[in-house]
């Protein structure tokens, strides 16, 4: 569905305390991103968050943050693709932040924000995507 949220991300500065405190808080389920299947980036800490075992849930991420004014950001399904999602964006005043990315075996991710300076992200589902 177009805008429908698929992914959201939660960046901190200490990841084993988040993931220790969202595990509690929220009973969410939490696993290290990455494995024998997965190439993730070297010395990265990544946890995948799911609220349930229902496949269809939203579900997120805890991760370290990657600059100091990083916040949360929410993905929405990116219809179309990101090169036209990220062009929406600049076409109404928006600012593309970080052009398409690869997440290893899920899919490409693009982060934007909104003329007020709102971030939030486009994602396409790819289990191809590789570094």
């Amino acid at each position: 569905m177009p805008g429908e949220i698929v992914h959201f991300d939660i960046p901190v500065d200490d990841v084993e305390r988040a993931v220790d405190f969202y595990t509690y808080v929220m009973g969410w389920k939490v696993d290290k991103y990455g494995g024998p299947d997965v190439e993730a980036e070297p010395g990265m800490e990544y946890y995948l968050t799911s609220p349930s075992d229902d496949e269809n849930a939203v579900g997120g991420g805890i991760g370290k943050k990657m600059n100091e004014g990083q916040t949360r950001v929410n993905y929405y399904n990116a219809e179309g693709g990101l090169e036209a999602f990220n062009q929406r964006v600049k076409d109404k005043g928006g600012m593309v932040l970080m052009e398409k990315m690869p997440v290893p075996g899920m899919g490409w991710f693009s982060v934007c924000a909104d003329p007020e300076g709102n971030q939030f992200g486009g994602w396409m589902t790819d289990y191809n995507a590789t570094m």
